[in-house]
């Protein structure tokens, strides 16, 4: 035992004393060089007229040298008798020359401020866009704004509760022309009622404008229409007619809203409101596509899930999630397999924002979330020229994870990580516009219909009155499974390739004297798994906490209902296999 203690003492002074100190070096006085050679360097480094100093960190055979400045001489002596002794064994002889290397820090607001010609007070405080504490967890725009993405010619229509273009930070970028009040139906979208604040603060996020008040949106000198639903009930013809409002020349509708967010309401979209975003989808734009953004919900602390919003997960909307200042999804952003990715978020005491009659707040935003995810897009549509699902594909190929340790990511088939809190990431600004600065284009929408799976003696009237069926969650049975072939040669005869599959819709008829305790799931042929109900969206929020919708305690069931999933975009979705399994 003593023994092997004295060798270890050995050899931990032998490891000690074989790392030496490099030696100081004298720039003032001596001119440096590195020279490289095999062997003899004692002998070529007298013949140069040089002194050695020591070995070039680890690099075999490469020896820095140096001689006394001469500063008589024009030419360099020692270079002069290198070349003058060729031929000889030396590989090179290098003069080495003091170069400033710049530190890689993010950019301080100041930096920015002083580039750009900001003036705005709050622009420091707007961590989203300069965040010195977690520079990971900001938007990265400001490089955009240097290269001149502002926003300029683009313009975002707020469906909300109103629009205070009487504000000295958004009069300037206010569009009237595309805006409307379907409320009290008049033409401007004037805040009229105590809470009538939302759509001010959202159309900050985009467009408070350059001006040295308060602080500055993400696209300054982009133009905002405002459009009144939220105010007061309004019917389906109405908001039809919202979300088509201006479509020939706005390029992107938020859509902060929807269902109640209480874990226990099912609700989407009738027919003459679902024909409408169809029609901005192929129509708007010029042809090009209107884009409509919905925020996931705010329903995460009540337990509940947007795939039970027809709105987040219909195939014609993009829905996003959140990511506050931590890198973390807020206690209020739902849980979904359709949610595209998670913007950085303003929460409260983290950043201001223009409010009505020139005030500032710091309120806490929630579902203004999603304003984050058009206003990148905005920079460069008109460059990049995509149609409706161009913004989708560029998401799921560049958007970065979260950094976020309490969220667990799935490979999906394509190899890009996909989380139900995050979708496939976080909004990197920079990187989605240059993606899309040359993105080439996808083809036109098309898809395949599977035909119905009856499981038992199921029936359905003309009514949708079902009966029949296999039961479960009775004497022991708590799972019931299908699988459905879905092969290559089905999928390329609907013109699937070469880009692959984009959406998943299940439809589904289930009767449950509980709704909030039915799983469902769908099983691609490639093994990729999405939760379609029973993603746990409570307070814990890790991937695979299938707690159900703890509040829905609905006995009506899924009468028809459609869930969707973008958790299976891939562009070959049958390489692993014939079959695809929902499991219900």
């Amino acid at each position: 035992m003593v023994s092997l203690l004295v060798l270890v003492l050995l050899s931990l002074t032998w490891s000690v004393s074989a790392v030496s100190s490099p030696a100081r070096r004298a720039y003032d006085t001596h001119d440096y060089y590195v020279l490289e050679l095999d062997s003899d360097h004692e002998h070529y480094s007298n013949l140069l007229g040089v002194e050695i100093v020591e070995q070039v960190g680890e690099l075999d055979g490469c020896w820095l040298v140096r001689a006394e400045k001469r500063e008589e001489e024009k030419e360099d002596a020692i270079l002069a008798r290198y070349h003058a002794s060729k031929p000889n064994p030396i590989k090179s002889l290098t003069y080495q020359t003091l170069r400033q290397r710049v530190k890689r820090s993010p950019p301080t607001s100041s930096d920015v401020s002083t580039k750009l010609g900001i003036l705005d007070p709050l622009f420091p405080d707007q961590w989203h866009l300069i965040n010195p504490d977690s520079p990971e967890h900001m938007m990265n725009v400001t490089g955009l704004w240097e290269e001149g993405y502002t926003g300029l010619g683009v313009i975002s229509s707020l469906i909300d509760d109103g629009l205070d273009y009487t504000s000295e930070d958004l009069s300037e970028n206010f569009d009237a022309v595309h805006s409307h009040d379907y409320n009290d139906h008049e033409d401007l979208p004037t805040p009229k009622l105590s809470d009538d604040t939302h759509g001010t603060r959202c159309a900050g996020q985009i467009a408070a404008a350059k001006n040295g008040v308060c602080g500055l949106g993400i696209a300054y000198h982009s133009r905002v229409a405002g459009v009144r639903i939220l105010s007061g009930a309004i019917t389906d013809t109405d908001e039809a007619a919202a979300l088509n409002f201006g479509y020939d020349e706005v390029s992107i509708y938020s859509c902060s809203w929807g269902p109640r967010d209480d874990g226990h309401t099912m609700e989407g979209p009738d027919y003459l409101i679902t024909k409408a975003m169809v029609n901005g989808v192929n129509r708007g734009r010029q042809g090009k596509g209107s884009v409509f953004v919905f925020a996931s919900g705010n329903g995460k602390g009540s337990g509940d899930e947007c795939n039970y919003d027809g709105y987040t997960n219909s195939i014609w909307s993009v829905t996003v999630g959140a990511v506050d200042w931590t890198g973390s999804s807020p206690y209020y952003s739902e849980a979904a397999p359709q949610s595209w990715l998670s913007p950085i978020v303003p929460v409260m005491g983290r950043a201001s924002l223009p409010q009505i009659k020139e005030r500032t707040t710091a309120q806490r935003l929630t579902e203004e979330l999603q304003l984050q995810l058009p206003t990148p897009w905005h920079l460069c549509v008109r460059t990049a020229r995509p149609i409706n699902y161009d913004p989708r594909s560029t998401i799921s190929s560049t958007a970065p994870s979260s950094r976020s340790p309490d969220t667990a990511y799935e490979l999906t088939s394509s190899q890009r990580p996909f989380s139900y809190a995050y979708g496939y990431g976080v909004l990197d600004a920079y990187t989605f516009v240059h993606a899309a600065l040359t993105w080439e284009l996808v083809p036109r929408q098309t898809w395949m219909r599977s035909r119905t799976v009856v499981l038992g003696d199921g029936k359905m009237t003309k009514e949708n009155v079902i009966s029949g069926g296999t039961p479960f969650g009775q004497g022991g049975q708590t799972t019931v499974s299908s699988t459905l072939e879905v092969t290559e040669k089905m999928m390329r005869r609907a013109h699937f390739a070469p880009h692959g599959l984009e959406h998943v819709n299940v439809k589904v008829w289930i009767e449950h004297q509980r709704r909030g305790d039915v799983h469902v799931e769908v099983i691609s042929p490639n093994g990729v798994r999405s939760v379609l109900a029973g993603v746990s969206s409570g307070s814990s929020g890790h991937e695979g906490d299938e707690g159900g919708r703890k509040n829905d305690k609905a006995s009506t069931g899924f009468p028809g209902w459609v869930f969707m999933s973008v958790k299976h975009w891939t562009r070959a979705p049958w390489e692993h296999g014939p079959s695809a399994s929902p499991i219900l």
